[in-house]
C-alpha cells in the first residue's frame, strides 16, 4: 500500500503524527478529517482509502484530506472560502468520492478566496464605499471617495457603512460612471499617479445560501423622478398583499412600541428622515407616515388591525375570547395592565357584549338545541334527569338556573334561569324552572317516558297532578347521601364504632337493590334483609327475596348483635317509612351522577362570586352547557395494556376540547358584525325580569325603604317606580 505523506494535523494544533492513508493523494493536507469511530460510514471511508487492499486493522490516528470530498459535502464551505470560518465541517453521513487529479481539479473549480477575489479593477464591478477611504499603502498615494453632501446623506444608513454599487464602464485605469447615472453618479478624482497594481478594497464576502425569506433592499435615487413608484403603484402592491384570511383566523404577535416605531423612522422610497404619528384605540394603533424630503413627499398609514366597520378588530376578538372562555374581564385586563399592553375600557367591552357577543351566542344555543330536540324526538324512550343549581351572590339566592339533561346521551338539552322575584322567594324557583323546562319539551313535541330528580315532595306531587304520563325517580346518590350521614354520625357515638365497617356496605348495597330489582317491592325486600345480613341472618321472611345470594361466609366479621345499641339506631335510620318510601322511587337504570358534573362545572363560566346581569347569566349558562355537550361524547383513554388511563383533573381540563369557541368566532365576524339587527332582536325576545329593588318605591319619608335597598348595593338610579 502506498500511503500519503506524513505530516503534521494542523487543524487541531497536534504535536502527534498522523497518518494520511489515501492512494495517489498529492495535495497540499490543510484541512483533516478524522476516520468515523463506526457505524457503515467508517466501512465506505476504509473501503475508499484502500480499495481493494483493506488491512485487518485500521488506526484510530487515520484522517482524509477535504480534497476528497465533494462541494456538496461541506456544511461551511462558503464561510470558509470567505474567510470566516478556520475550518471545514463536514455534514453527517459524508463520505469521500474523490481522488487523484480529480480530487485537484474539483479544489481547482470551488468558490474563490480572498486571493482570488484580488482583480484588475478593469474586470471588476466598480464600486464607491460610501464613508470611508481605502488603505493607504507606505509610499503610495491612496485614491480618495469624494462624494457629494446630498449623496451622503441619502444613501448613509445610520450606524453602518455600504458599498454602493454603480454601473460603469472600464476605460483604462479609470472608472467612468454610465451615462444612464450620470445625475446622480459619484464624482471621482482620477490620481495618474495610482499604479495598477493598487491594493484592492475588501471584498464582497460570499455567505452559503440562505431560505428564501430574505429580502433584497434596492436603492432609489430620490432626484430622479423616473425611479420613484407612483401612489397608484404602491396602492396597488397594497392591495396585492391585503390579508387573504379572516380576522379571527389570523396570527396575533405581541410588538413593543420602540420596535414597531423604528420601521417608520425613514422613507422606504428615499431613506430620508419622515415624521411619525400615532393614535391608538384599545389595542388597536395606526400609524401616519411622511417623508420630509421635497421631491419625495411618500407618505402612507398604517393600520395594526383591520376594521370592521368602525370597530377593530382586535378590540372585538379579545371581548368575545373573554366572554366565550368564560373568563373575566376584570382579571384579563389586570394581566394586561401588568405586561403594560394597551387595552380597552369596561365599558368599551360591555358594549362589545350587549351588542355581539351575547346575542351570538343565543342563536348558537337555540340552533344546538334545535338539533337536539330533533334527535329525542326521533328516540322510542326519553329519560331526562333535572336538577338546580342556585346562584348566590349575596345572602340571598338571587338566581334558580334548572338544567334537564337527556341521560341516554349525557347532554343537555334545556337551561331554565329563574329570578326570585318572579316566584315570590328563592323556594319556589326550582318548581317554576321545572315547569317550564317540561312544557318546552311538550312544544318542540318530545315525549318525555320518564323523570330523575332529588327526593323532593311537590316534585312528586307536580308529576302526578300535571303530567302523569312521566314515571318519576328518586336519584340513588341523593338517599344514599343522606343515610351515610346519618350513619356515620351514629359510629361516633359511645360502643357504636363498629357501624362504621358496615357503612361503605350500606352504599353499595342501596344501590344494588335499585339496579337489580324489576318492581318496588322487590327494591324494598332487597333493601330490609339488610339488617339481617349485618346479623350474620341470611335467611329472610319476604317471599320476593328469601335468601341472600352470596356464599356462605367463612370471614369473621363484626356481625352486629341483636337488641344492642348499633342495631337498634341503624334499624331506626334504615328501615324508618320515609326512607322505605323512597327506596320504592329509586331509578333502576339511570342515575345523574353526570348532571351533577354538569353543575360542577358551570362555575367556572359563571361563578356564584361575581353578580351578572339576568341576560349575560343565561348567556354565560348556555355556554357551560355547549362546552360540556361538546365534551360528553370524550372516550376514556386506555394504555397499551387496553387499561383506563388515570389522568389528573387538571391535565383533563386542559384536553378539553373548544370547537364551540372558534364556531362562535366564524359567527360573530362572518353575520353578527355585518348586521347585528336580527341577532340583537332575538335577544330583545327573551322575557327577563327587572331588577330585584325594583318592586320598592323611593320615598324621601320612608328610611327603612331605603336601609332595605341599600342592603342589595343599588343606588338611587337603579330604584324604579312600580
Amino acid at each position: 500500500m502506498q500511503e500519503c505523506r506524513r505530516g503534521r494535523k494542523t487543524s487541531i494544533m497536534s504535536t502527534r503524527r498522523d497518518k494520511f492513508a489515501v492512494r495517489g493523494c498529492t495535495a497540499d493536507h490543510t484541512v483533516l478529517h478524522k476516520l468515523p469511530a463506526s457505524g457503515d460510514v467508517r466501512v465506505q471511508w476504509v473501503h475508499f482509502m484502500y480499495e481493494a487492499d483493506v488491512p485487518d486493522k485500521v488506526s484510530k490516528r487515520v484522517f482524509v484530506c477535504s480534497h476528497h470530498f465533494a462541494s456538496d459535502c461541506f456544511v461551511n464551505l462558503g464561510q470558509y472560502n470567505s474567510g470566516l470560518s478556520r475550518r471545514l465541517k463536514l455534514k453527517r453521513g459524508s463520505v469521500p468520492t474523490l481522488r487523484g487529479e480529480t480530487a485537484v481539479e474539483q479544489t481547482q473549480s470551488q468558490p474563490p478566496t480572498r486571493e482570488t477575489l484580488s482583480q484588475p479593477r478593469s474586470i471588476q464591478k466598480a464600486t464607491c464605499e460610501v464613508g470611508c477611504q481605502t488603505d493607504r499603502i507606505p509610499g503610495k498615494r491612496s485614491v480618495a471617495t469624494q462624494l457629494s453632501k446630498l449623496t451622503l446623506t441619502n444613501y448613509r444608513s445610520a450606524g453602518c457603512q455600504a458599498n454602493v454599487a454603480t454601473r460603469s464602464i472600464a476605460v483604462g485605469n479609470i472608472i467612468t460612471p454610465s451615462p444612464s447615472l450620470s445625475s446622480t453618479s459619484v464624482k471621482r478624482k482620477a490620481v495618474s499617479d495610482v499604479p495598477d497594481d493598487r491594493p484592492a478594497k475588501h471584498p464582497l464576502l460570499e455567505l452559503p445560501s440562505f431560505p428564501e425569506s430574505v429580502t433584497t433592499t434596492i436603492l432609489v435615487d430620490p432626484d430622479d423622478p423616473t425611479q420613484l413608484p407612483s401612489m397608484s403603484e404602491l396602492e396597488k402592491t397594497a392591495s396585492e398583499q391585503a390579508p387573504t384570511k379572516p380576522p379571527q383566523d389570523m396570527v396575533k404577535y405581541l410588538v413593543y412600541e420602540d420596535c414597531l416605531l423604528e420601521l417608520f423612522k425613514s422613507c422606504p422610497i428615499c431613506s430620508s428622515v419622515c415624521t411619525v404619528q400615532s393614535y391608538t384605540k384599545g389595542t388597536f394603533i395606526s400609524v401616519t407616515q411622511k417623508c420630509l424630503y421635497p421631491t419625495c413627499l411618500y407618505t402612507r398609514q398604517w393600520k395594526s388591525q383591520p376594521l370592521l366597520g368602525s370597530t377593530p378588530a382586535g378590540n372585538l376578538h379579545l371581548s368575545a375570547a373573554v366572554v366565550y372562555t368564560g373568563s373575566s374581564f376584570v382579571q384579563t385586563k389586570r394581566v394586561l395592565n401588568s405586561m403594560h399592553l394597551r387595552t380597552f375600557s369596561r365599558k368599551m367591552h360591555q358594549n362589545h357584549v350587549d351588542n355581539y357577543i351575547l346575542p351570538s351566542v343565543l342563536h348558537r344555543w337555540r340552533s344546538h338545541q334545535t338539533s337536539l330536540l330533533q334527535e329525542l324526538k326521533q328516540g322510542p324512550t326519553v329519560t331526562l334527569g333535572g336538577d338546580i343549581r342556585a346562584n348566590i351572590p349575596g345572602r340571598c339566592s338571587k338566581y334558580g338556573s334548572y338544567s334537564m339533561m337527556d341521560l341516554n346521551s349525557n347532554k343537555v338539552v334545556d337551561i331554565q334561569l329563574v329570578q326570585s322575584n318572579e316566584v315570590g322567594s328563592s323556594v319556589h324557583m326550582e318548581k317554576e324552572g321545572l315547569i317550564r323546562s317540561l312544557e318546552l319539551l311538550e312544544r318542540s313535541g318530545v315525549n318525555v317516558t320518564s323523570l330523575v330528580t332529588d327526593r323532593r315532595t311537590w316534585v312528586e306531587q307536580l308529576i302526578q297532578e300535571q303530567k302523569p304520563d312521566i314515571d318519576h325517580f328518586y336519584d340513588v346518590w341523593r338517599l344514599c347521601k343522606a343515610i351515610s350521614k346519618k350513619v356515620d354520625a351514629i359510629s361516633k357515638e359511645k360502643d357504636c364504632h363498629m357501624v362504621k365497617s358496615w357503612q361503605k356496605s350500606i352504599e353499595n348495597h342501596l344501590y344494588w337493590s335499585a339496579s337489580s330489582s324489576s318492581s318496588e317491592e322487590e327494591t324494598v325486600a332487597k333493601w330490609t334483609s339488610l339488617l339481617n345480613h349485618m346479623q350474620n341472618v341470611h335467611i329472610h321472611k319476604n317471599p320476593l327475596f328469601p335468601k341472600c345470594l352470596h356464599p356462605p361466609s367463612t370471614h369473621k366479621r363484626k356481625w352486629l348483635k341483636p337488641a344492642t345499641k348499633p342495631t337498634y339506631k341503624l334499624k331506626k335510620v334504615l328501615m324508618n317509612k320515609h326512607v322505605l318510601s323512597c327506596v320504592k322511587r329509586l331509578s333502576p337504570l339511570y342515575q345523574t351522577p353526570v348532571l351533577k358534573g354538569f353543575r360542577s362545572m358551570i362555575p367556572r363560566f359563571a361563578p356564584k362570586s361575581v353578580a351578572f346581569s339576568y341576560l349575560e347569566m343565561l348567556c354565560r349558562l348556555y355556554l357551560a352547557a355547549l362546552h360540556f355537550n361538546e365534551n360528553s361524547i370524550l372516550t376514556q383513554a386506555n394504555t397499551a395494556a387496553g387499561e383506563d388511563m388515570v389522568q389528573d383533573k387538571d391535565k383533563k381540563k386542559d384536553h378539553a376540547s373548544t370547537e364551540y369557541v372558534a364556531e362562535l368566532m366564524n359567527l360573530l365576524f362572518n353575520e353578527v358584525i355585518h348586521n347585528p339587527v336580527p341577532f340583537v332582536a332575538e335577544l330583545k325576545e327573551v322575557a327577563f325580569p327587572g331588577l330585584l329593588c325594583s318592586q320598592f318605591v323611593q320615598s324621601e319619608t320612608t328610611e327603612a325603604v331605603a336601609g332595605h335597598v341599600s342592603t342589595f348595593g343599588c343606588s338611587d338610579d337603579d330604584l324604579t317606580p312600580t
